[in-house]
């Protein structure tokens, strides 16, 4: 008898719930329509813009050389061939520190993996493979990447230990820690050759002025600046070098 009171009971709250969802459609249909025209359109729209982003990319990879040859052939007839060379010393430096800048972020990624993989054995926690490939995989991703992983690897974990689970957020975060503040600087002051000091720098900054944005563009952008001042600076110190040789001859 407690059951069937129970049952009529959750259903008649089932059917009031539903009364008051209808009417409160009826009275806001115009709010409610117009919201859902409004996530409709936001993802639309982000799906349109990804799409030519991606064709737009295809079709400057196709026709890189050619753009080149044009690009190369206008800087020479409307410029001196001084700045055609400076331009052309940048746009190399460019292309060079943003490729070794991917490839260092697959190699940052690889390295966290295998570290968690480590750890995770040691501490024995479950899934450790599983999981270690998913943090190395999410740790791409700026910022937001190593909460994803260790969300994602906590709940896993959770459904077999929740002990275990507690275990793996400490040392995740002890892990991210030694990640950001010791292995990541490290490993982009080499491929970008950028000082580990100037990393942080240009993380922080980034980070504050655009967000993940900023924080992923940071790095090239403060190396190729970084290269090319310590260019400037080296052949303004060597002009004045010769300057005072020339004054004591």
């Amino acid at each position: 008898a407690s059951s069937t009171f129970v049952t009529w009971s959750i259903l008649a709250k089932s059917k009031d719930f539903g009364d008051k969802l209808t009417i409160y459609l009826k009275d806001n249909s115009n709010t409610v329509a117009t919201s859902i025209l409004g996530i409709a359109s936001n993802v639309v729209t982000s799906v349109v813009n990804l799409t030519i982003g991606i064709i737009f990319a295809i079709y400057l990879l196709v026709e890189k050389e050619h753009l080149l040859n044009q690009t190369s052939k206008l800087l020479k007839a409307y410029l001196p061939d001084k700045k055609v060379n400076k331009i052309s010393n940048i746009c190399h430096l460019s292309n060079k520190t943003f490729a070794s800048f991917v490839s260092g972020q697959f190699l940052e990624a690889i390295i966290i993996g295998i570290l968690c993989l480590i750890g995770m054995l040691i501490l024995r926690i479950p899934y450790a493979a599983t999981i270690s490939i998913l943090v190395g995989f999410t740790a791409l991703i700026p910022v937001f990447g190593a909460f994803i992983g260790t969300g994602i690897g906590a709940f896993l974990i959770f459904m077999v230990n929740p002990m275990k689970s507690l275990i793996f957020i400490i040392f995740i975060l002890i892990l991210q820690q030694i990640e950001g503040n010791l292995i990541y600087p490290k490993v982009m002051s080499k491929r970008v050759n950028l000082p580990g000091i100037w990393v942080l720098v240009a993380v922080t900054i980034g980070a504050s002025i655009s967000g993940i944005l900023g924080m992923l563009l940071s790095v090239p952008i403060a190396s190729i600046l970084y290269s090319i001042l310590a260019t400037n600076v080296n052949e303004r110190l060597l002009k004045k070098e010769s300057i005072k040789k020339v004054k004591k001859s």
